[in-house]
Formats: structure tokens, C-alpha cells, sequence
């Protein structure tokens, strides 16, 4: 054999031989479990904040995540969103719902289609007997007021007050305001919740709705304080309004004499904690729930869990004491905290819920 063909051969065997060892050492192709969307209604930062908690878990899960935006907040937009999903194949859907009202149409054609469906938010018992509703998340959003209210009632200055809600008609709104009431000792129909209403040493006096809103939050803190000059007291239910209604009352140079008290502990609004402004809020991570309500589907999927069933998320009341307490709103970027949440046990669901 020629020196020539000889060096040939070599070369052909060592070829050969890098394929077959890459072939055998190479890192086998991501296999999807299959696609969980997230419908994503409004441009609520807590919104944001819950997506990236379910990205985070469908990602260490297997999953491929597909977001369905809904900018403003439409109920046809939101049942277009559900029906994409469904053609476009999703494994399940999670995510907010626009309210009440819309969530007949789009569980309706979630469970119609046989696809699993977990809200965040928007719970109603209603739905539970639908053979294809995996559950909801979110705070027992009465209890969740009543505990601030309390605190309230005890620390809270005499005078009166006026409460800045949310986007009305999903419930949760409604929940925290009443809650908030009942915590006070207030006297009335506190489900309705509109002043005027007495409360002991405290006087309900006005109310706006800031649609979640920082901006929102701003000019319903406005109109308060233009109706209400000796406004003594101010709920903001959720720390983006809080932040914009603070902004108002600054302002007016009113922030020293408002006690203001707020919910949710976003990264937004520990600073105010912190600083003393904001008084004392109940709080939630819609991270945790973007998070748990991935884990909670995947394990249905799995036939680990039941469908049907709510789930509470986990609050802290904060004040500047125990400020650091609170559950992050954004764990989500610190891999080590993800990996921490994602072994935590499962969430228990709630027995015989109202």
C-alpha cells in the first residue's frame, strides 16, 4: 500500500471517529413538554411582574411560553386570545382574566376545547364544577382587606378618609374595599362599599377608582383632595396607585398630614415603607403566584393534583418593622430564589370554598 493511499485511510478512520464521538457526546435537542400561554389583560405592572413568575417556572418545568397581550383590557380580545391559543396547540392556559364577566366565554371555550385552564384572580365557585378549570390563584381578597382595616382601626388617625380601588367588576376590588370596611368597624352595606359610612372614630367620606394605575392613581388622589381638604386618611389598593396618589398629595403639600396605608409590597412601594409614608400594607408576589399557578398546572397535567380548586396565595402585613418580610415581587432574576420557590410545597387548596 502506497505511502499516499496509507495516509488516506488515516485520515478516514479519524473522521470517522470524531463523528461517531460527537455523535455519542453530543447534548441531546430540548424536547418541549408543549406550550402553556398566559393571557396577559392590561398593562398592570403586577401583571408583569406574575408573567415573569410563570415564565420563569414553565422554564424550569420543560415548557415553551407564549404570551397572548391584551393592552386594553377588552373582553373580545381576551376571548380572541383564548381561541388562539387553543389552534396555536397550548398544552394550558394561565394567566388574568379581564374580569367576571368575560370569564364565561373564555373558560367556556377552554373547557369546550379540552384545555386546562388556571386563572390568576377572578375566582368564582361557579366555575369549578367545569371538568377542565385546574383552579385559581390569588389572596382571599376579603381577608386580605380586613387585615389592613384592622390595623388601621387600632393605628389609623380619626377623621375621614377615602379609598382609591382598582379596575371594579372582577371581584377582587370589591373584596379588598369591603374587607377593608369590615376591618374598620364600618356600619353599612359594606359589599356596595360607596360612602358615605361611619366607622367609629372614622368618617368614609369619598371614593375614586385609579384602574391599577399609577397615573390613574394621581389624579383620583386629585379629585379626593379637591372634594376633601381635611382628609385625614388614604387606602390605595395597590402600591403603583399609592405611589401616584403620594405624587398628588406632595403636591398639594398635604403628604405630611395624609396617613396613607396601601397593599400589595411592590418594589415600588417598599421604599415608602421604609421611609415611613406608606404606614402599614398587606402584601402578595405575583411572582409567586405567576410561579405556583405554572407548578400547579403542571402538576395536574401530570395527574398529581385534582382540578377544581382554589388556591391561596401567601400574604405578610408589612410595616417598616418588618419590612423585609415581604415575598419579592421579583425573584424572578435571581436563579438561585427561582430554584428556591420552584422546591417549596405545592400550594393546598382551599376546603369547601365560599
Amino acid at each position: 500500500m502506497s505511502r499516499l493511499i496509507r495516509l488516506a485511510v488515516v485520515v478516514a478512520l479519524v473522521a470517522a471517529f470524531a463523528v461517531t464521538a460527537g455523535t455519542a457526546t453530543a447534548p441531546a435537542a430540548h424536547q418541549s413538554k408543549g406550550t402553556i400561554a398566559f393571557l396577559l389583560s392590561g398593562p398592570d405592572l403586577y401583571y408583569q411582574y406574575g408573567l415573569n413568575g410563570a415564565k420563569a417556572a414553565a422554564k424550569k418545568l420543560g415548557y415553551d411560553f407564549k404570551v397572548y397581550p391584551n393592552p386594553n383590557i377588552s373582553p373580545s380580545v381576551e376571548l380572541a386570545n383564548v381561541k388562539n391559543a387553543i389552534a396555536q396547540g397550548a398544552k394550558a392556559i394561565t394567566g388574568y382574566s379581564v374580569g367576571l364577566s368575560t370569564e364565561d366565554a373564555s373558560i367556556s371555550a377552554a373547557d369546550n376545547a379540552g384545555v386546562p385552564i388556571f386563572l390568576i384572580y377572578g375566582y368564582n365557585k361557579k366555575y369549578l364544577d367545569k371538568s377542565n378549570v385546574v383552579g385559581f390563584m390569588q389572596v382571599d381578597v376579603v381577608k386580605y382587606g380586613l387585615d389592613l382595616g384592622k390595623y388601621v382601626r387600632t393605628h389609623g388617625p380619626a377623621g375621614k378618609f377615602a379609598i382609591i380601588t382598582g379596575q371594579l367588576g372582577r371581584g377582587d376590588a370589591e373584596g379588598y374595599r369591603q374587607g377593608f370596611l369590615q376591618g374598620l368597624g364600618c356600619k353599612g352595606n359594606l359589599v356596595k362599599g360607596e360612602p358615605p359610612m361611619t366607622c367609629g372614630k372614622f368618617q368614609y367620606v369619598a371614593t375614586e377608582t385609579g384602574h391599577w394605575l399609577r397615573p390613574d392613581g394621581y389624579k383620583a388622589a386629585q379629585n379626593i383632595i379637591a372634594k376633601v381638604p381635611d382628609l385625614k386618611m388614604l387606602y390605595g389598593q395597590n402600591d403603583d396607585m399609592t405611589v401616584g396618589a403620594h405624587t398628588a398629595l406632595v403636591a398639594a403639600h398635604k403628604d405630611a398630614g395624609v396617613y396613607v396605608v396601601s397593599m400589595n409590597g411592590a418594589p415600588y412601594g417598599i421604599p415608602g415603607i421604609k421611609a415611613g409614608w406608606i404606614k402599614a400594607e398587606n402584601t402578595d408576589s405575583p411572582a409567586f403566584e405567576g410561579l405556583m399557578a405554572v407548578r400547579l398546572t403542571d402538576a395536574y397535567l401530570n395527574n398529581k393534583i385534582d382540578g377544581g380548586k382554589l388556591y391561596l396565595s401567601r400574604t405578610v402585613l408589612a410595616t417598616k418593622a418588618n419590612v423585609n418580610s415581604i415575598v419579592p415581587w421579583d425573584f424572578f432574576k435571581n436563579p438561585a430564589m427561582v430554584n428556591k420557590y420552584m422546591k417549596v410545597p405545592l400550594l393546598k387548596p382551599v376546603s369547601n370554598p365560599k
